[in-house]
């Protein structure tokens, strides 16, 4: 039977020598500290932690508290979060601030149950933010650390949620031992440098002598996405040229992808090609080029048009109130996707 201790020990040794340099990482004492791993844990969501870093700092340099926080307005966080993908935890994270701000004096939860009530927040998030935060126990786990503990124990992970539910009764216990905020982004950092998903550098990790995984030499992980087929999606992008230069943007609906950003006009997104006839007969309308774009779950291929002046029978394009028209050189303060940036490249075309 294993002791706590033999892990926490070790684990915390070897992180206080390793531990990655992570600017939500200064200074736990600080007052301020709670609303930085705040935001931090919203940006790492599905996101690698080099993504964030090019985020992180300009975000903390303009809103430095929750106080600040919570008076920006959603297309001004759009406008940072450009490029950074997954919108709706910016939205979120702009709402979980106001109400911050008015039922907790500006002051981030510290437990659980509180935290989990504030939009965006789930399980992992709280617990992390309880653990890293506060330094309070938790059943906080990651992949990285679902993965450590997994081969540590060599735990069944053929049934994906019972495996989740013995991490997390084993990091709780792990977390009531020893500095909760140590072991948890030790087995973070572990995970991540040391007890990686292939070819695993078990000759530096300092929890080897009790690994179960490496005393067998097996070091299975399903934990893993599966390939799967993306279906395939495909639409129009209109590039609406007003006669002052300026262009024609909407914003997306409150749900679904890119959720509230501005785009330029498109069509819905179907499995099928729509046809382009009409437009290589209109001499105001032209196809100038054809991208893809990601998602999480499905690929996109837009066909981008260029309209110069607005025909009459256009059904295709349909636009809400929010619609507005802006020139090319303002649209960097709108924030737009990636998907986005990419159609406004045929601007100048």
């Amino acid at each position: 039977m294993y002791k706590p201790n033999d892990i926490t020990y070790p684990l915390i040794s070897w992180y206080k020598s390793n531990k990655r340099d992570l600017p939500w990482r200064y200074d736990f004492n600080h007052k301020n500290s709670p609303y930085k791993i705040l935001v931090s844990e919203f940006m790492l969501q599905q996101t690698t932690v080099t993504t964030v870093l090019n985020y992180y700092d300009r975000f903390i340099r303009r809103w430095p508290s929750i106080s600040d926080l919570s008076n920006a307005t959603e297309d001004e966080i759009l406008e940072m979060w450009s490029g950074l993908g997954y919108y709706s935890r910016g939205i979120n994270l702009l709402k979980t601030a106001k109400i911050i701000k008015r039922d907790f004096s500006n002051k981030i939860p510290k437990t659980i149950d509180e935290l989990k009530i504030l939009p965006g927040i789930g399980d992992y998030i709280s617990s992390a933010i309880v653990s890293i935060a506060f330094n309070l126990p938790s059943k906080a786990v990651d992949t990285n650390i679902q993965r450590v503990i997994t081969r540590y124990f060599q735990l069944d992970f053929t049934n994906t949620a019972k495996n989740r539910n013995w991490v997390q009764d084993i990091v709780e216990l792990l977390t009531s031992h020893a500095s909760p905020r140590e072991v948890i982004q030790g087995l973070m950092d572990l995970g991540s440098a040391l007890c990686t998903s292939k070819l695993p550098k078990c000759e530096h990790c300092p929890l080897k002598s009790g690994c179960t995984s490496y005393k067998n030499g097996k070091f299975e992980f399903a934990l893993v996405k599966r390939k799967k087929i993306i279906p395939q999606r495909y639409g129009h992008v209109y590039l609406v040229e007003r006669s002052d230069g300026a262009y024609l943007l909407d914003k997306r609906p409150e749900n679904g992808p890119l959720a509230k950003t501005y785009q330029f006009p498109t069509t819905e997104w179907t499995d099928k090609k729509l046809k382009s006839d009409y437009f290589k007969k209109n001499k105001n309308m032209n196809i100038i080029g054809t991208f893809n774009h990601k998602f999480s779950h499905f690929s996109l291929e837009l066909k981008v048009i260029r309209i110069k002046n607005l025909p009459a029978d256009l059904s295709n394009i349909i636009v809400t109130e929010n619609a507005i028209w802006r020139k090319p050189n303002q649209l960097q303060k709108l924030g737009l996707s990636s998907l986005m940036r990419k159609a406004s490249k045929y601007i100048e075309v």
